[in-house]
């Protein structure tokens, strides 16, 4: 039976991290029985959301000041 694709374009990203930050995504993977390049991607995710609400946020902001 063949797996199943998790990404529909993927892109491999090398990214060096401080030892303690792997430390923590390999306990939350763990925990969450889950990769740690899915941990990494669910993180993304929510930053880019998080980026993406600010800035649109701020725009209003600007446009209400006039």
């Amino acid at each position: 039976m063949a797996r199943e694709r998790k990404l529909e374009a993927p892109v491999t990203l090398f990214a060096a991290i401080e030892a303690d930050q792997h430390e923590a995504l390999r306990r939350i993977a763990f925990s969450k029985r889950k990769s740690l390049a899915g941990v990494v991607r669910e993180a993304l995710t929510e930053y880019i959301k998080k980026d993406i609400t600010a800035k649109r946020s701020s725009r209003t902001r600007e446009v209400a000041a006039g």
